[in-house]
């Protein structure tokens, strides 16, 4: 596809002004003004605040922020309006439209904890990760058609210098939350002895530089090769050129910064040349990237196993539990083993019903280009990744949250796959109505992970999850009717009709409504998600009555119009769970 000037020019107006952001935020750190409007989302309880040094420059840190969010809002709509049928560029748009808000309520929760190291060290490594999307976003505009159709194995060096560049930025991040910035007054030794610091500050220091030597070897070396393969996609060799540049310079920064004391201009230029440094090695990698790699197939299908989208959605429901059960923002060891055991979880559960559904998905157009009926992935591999991501799964959150969260997750897995997808599926109209209960479980493993037990208000979560998913379901199989049709499955419009399943979605979504605002009233909730749950209920009421109303004709349309807005409805409600619950409005 070709994008067209004006465009290509936002996206790189948004990289940009999300680069600006992000060195912004290191001048933040570095002067020591994070607390500097101690508030959020106003400075001092003000738009504009007395304008004294700390305050003026984390106020403009914020300002930055609202500027770059206008930017990437209008680059993500645009995306979506003119661009949507180029999968790389609308999957890259969604990530952006996903990372930039997340990245606002990082900033909001790393501000009313007062900046403690383990949420700064998140807070930055998901700016970093926005950035790469941009990046790679960049790279998609830039040269559309560049990418090489023959497989080659260096493209690996690449994608191992990212990720060991990532580690370093967030290792970076880290030593400078953990006030570990100055611990090591020399270079590249931490002192003027040889001896390596095994404990506190220096031992962090000096973590942070063996990283560096580790990765560096990494980035040359991709570097290299970059220069040898230059004629195999334009902008490879500049790019390589580029990234070792930056790289050598980083590394002077870094040294200079012992050196000179730790003078303001260094320690106000490693992060920005490090945030460069990861922008150049992200578009070294994209330009590099070859996606016919067999191993690269592999990895993708492994991903696509787990349905990452569903376990977006799931995660952030089980985050809205966590964040109830803690009044506010929960511990960051607990909440980090919960995501990735929920993941894990999910993860699981998912590749488990890719085995169980893969006949159903060989008949149906929407499905049988998965890992499975396309036989790119064989049974076994399916069944194992599933059984091992649970194992892992249970582990985790047994050992850092507590045996009844992990219970739950397992338990949420076995009825998933025992009574939904071998069972309900194909025997009843109801499937989802019962099945659903798999989907509701999330916020209660989150609740669990908190409290070591259940109450009435993380009984409501799941059940505002629990009728919210036939609503959901049952828009999207108005969609695929004829999908679900062809594979025998017993789907409610297949069964009773399309008139019939309107019906059904505007029951369900009215019930919504009182379980949301009875959850303000038993689960100690405020105005702000009063009125979020009032506003996105009474939206989701209007969709299906619309829907209902539609007629035959406008149906389909219709239908898309639910099942999008059910995503965003669930979403925005445990947004709003999460933020109310932290800044109690």
């Amino acid at each position: 596809m070709t994008f067209s000037p004006r465009y290509r020019a936002l996206v790189y107006a948004s990289l940009l002004a999300s680069f600006l952001v992000v060195v912004w935020g290191g001048i933040v750190r570095v002067t020591g003004s994070g607390l500097g409007c101690p508030d959020w989302p106003l400075c001092h309880g003000q738009f504009l605040p007395s304008l004294d040094p700390a305050t003026r420059i984390e106020w403009t840190h914020r300002f930055l922020a609202i500027v770059s969010g206008l930017t990437v809002a209008a680059m993500v709509a645009w995306t979506f309006v003119a661009y949507r049928s180029d999968r790389r560029a609308l999957v890259l748009a969604v990530a952006v439209a996903v990372l930039y808000p997340l990245q606002a309520v990082l900033g909001a929760i790393t501000v009313v904890l007062e900046l403690p190291p383990e949420w700064v060290t998140v807070h930055l490594a998901n700016a970093e990760l926005l950035l790469a999307a941009l990046t790679i976003l960049g790279v998609v505009v830039r040269w559309p058609a560049s990418l090489p159709a023959r497989a080659s194995g260096w493209t690996w060096l690449a994608i191992a210098a990212v990720v060991g560049t990532f580690v370093l930025l967030v290792s970076g991040a880290y030593v400078r939350g953990a006030d570990a910035t100055a611990a090591c007054p020399g270079w590249p030794f931490c002192g003027a002895q040889v001896d390596l610091p095994s404990t506190g500050a220096p031992a962090i220091a000096m973590l942070h530089r063996y990283i560096a030597a580790i990765v560096g070897l990494l980035v040359v070396a991709a570097c290299v090769e970059a220069w040898r393969h230059r004629r195999d996609a334009p902008g490879l060799g500049p790019l390589g050129i580029a990234t070792a540049a930056i790289f050598l310079a980083q590394v002077a920064i870094g040294a200079a910064n012992p050196l000179t004391r730790f003078s303001p201009w260094a320690l106000g230029a490693h992060p920005a040349v490090a945030s460069l440094l990861w922008c150049s090695v992200v578009g070294l990698a994209a330009v590099a990237w070859r996606p016919v790699s067999r191993q690269g197939a592999l990895v993708r299908d492994l991903i696509a196993l787990t349905k990452p989208a569903i376990m977006s959605l799931l995660l952030l429901t089980a985050l809205g539990g966590m964040f109830l059960a803690a009044h506010g923002i929960p511990p960051f060891g607990i909440l980090a083993a919960t995501l990735i055991g929920g993941a894990a979880a999910s993860g699981g559960a998912a590749s488990l019903n890719h085995y169980f559904d893969r006949d159903i998905d060989e008949r149906m157009r929407r499905t049988r280009h998965r890992p499975l009926p396309a036989h790119r992935v064989s049974n076994g591999v399916a069944v194992w990744w599933g059984i091992a991501l649970n194992v892992i799964a249970f582990i985790v959150l047994a050992v850092f949250a507590n045996l009844l969260a992990a219970t739950l997750a397992l338990t949420g897995t076995v009825f998933y796959i025992l009574v939904y997808t071998v069972w309900l599926k194909r025997s009843t109209a109801q499937n989802i109505v019962i099945g659903g209960a798999a989907g509701a479980i999330p916020p209660l493993v989150g609740w669990a992970a908190i409290t070591g037990s259940l109450d009435l208000s993380a009984w409501l979560l799941f059940a505002i999850v629990f009728f919210w998913t036939p609503a959901h379901f049952w828009a999207l199989a108005l969609l695929i009717r004829d999908d679900y049709e062809r594979a025998g499955v017993p789907m409610l419009p297949v069964v009773r009709g399309d008139e019939a399943t309107a019906w059904n979605i505007l029951a369900y979504a009215a019930s919504l409504l009182p379980l949301t605002l009875l959850l303000f009233i038993i689960g100690g909730l405020g105005y702000l998600y009063l009125a979020a749950a009032i506003i996105l209920g009474a939206l989701f009421i209007g969709y299906a009555f619309r829907l209902l109303r539609g007629g035959a004709i406008r149906r389909r349309a219709m239908a898309r119009a639910v099942y999008l807005y059910s995503l965003l409805y669930l979403a925005l409600l445990f947004v709003a769970i999460m933020v109310d619950s932290t800044l109690r409005l």
